[in-house]
């Protein structure tokens, strides 16, 4: 996977790759102008991103009818630089039919442990917690 990042202005960088592009923008205290997503919310958008697709995959792949995920994120980071993530938690609602908690938990824990590359990897270093509930 290659993709490249360019600068436009300032602290506005554009990022494209063979998905697209993305707007890129630092935080307004060192100088961003909200043209674009911070490079920290990326990563929680990767994470949540990916988690909801191999959630979705492994109950698909059970023969259960999703109609909806969604996966919120809450994070907590160092105050001082290098300001890394020391936890991360995600909170999945998923709107199905005849699904049980039991069906979610595996899935999860799936996506977390093997299918989720990006997850399995920042959970080494940043535990990654969950909840989830089902509405129908």
């Amino acid at each position: 996977m290659k993709l490249s990042v360019r600068q436009k202005e300032d602290f506005h960088f554009i990022g494209s790759g063979d998905s697209g592009e993305i707007n890129i923008d630092a935080a307004g205290y060192v100088g961003g102008k909200g043209r674009g997503v911070r490079p920290p919310e990326l990563f929680l958008y990767s994470i949540a991103g990916c988690m909801g697709i191999h959630v979705y995959e492994a109950l698909h792949k059970s023969g259960k009818h999703i109609e909806d995920i969604i996966v919120d994120t809450d994070s907590e980071r160092k105050e001082t630089s290098p300001k890394v993530f020391t936890k991360i938690s995600l909170s999945f609602t998923i709107k199905a039919k005849e699904l049980t908690d039991e069906d979610v938990t595996k899935a999860i824990k799936e996506a977390l442990n093997k299918t989720c590359s990006i997850a399995y990897l920042i959970n080494q270093v940043a535990p990654i917690s969950y909840s989830f509930k089902i509405v129908q």
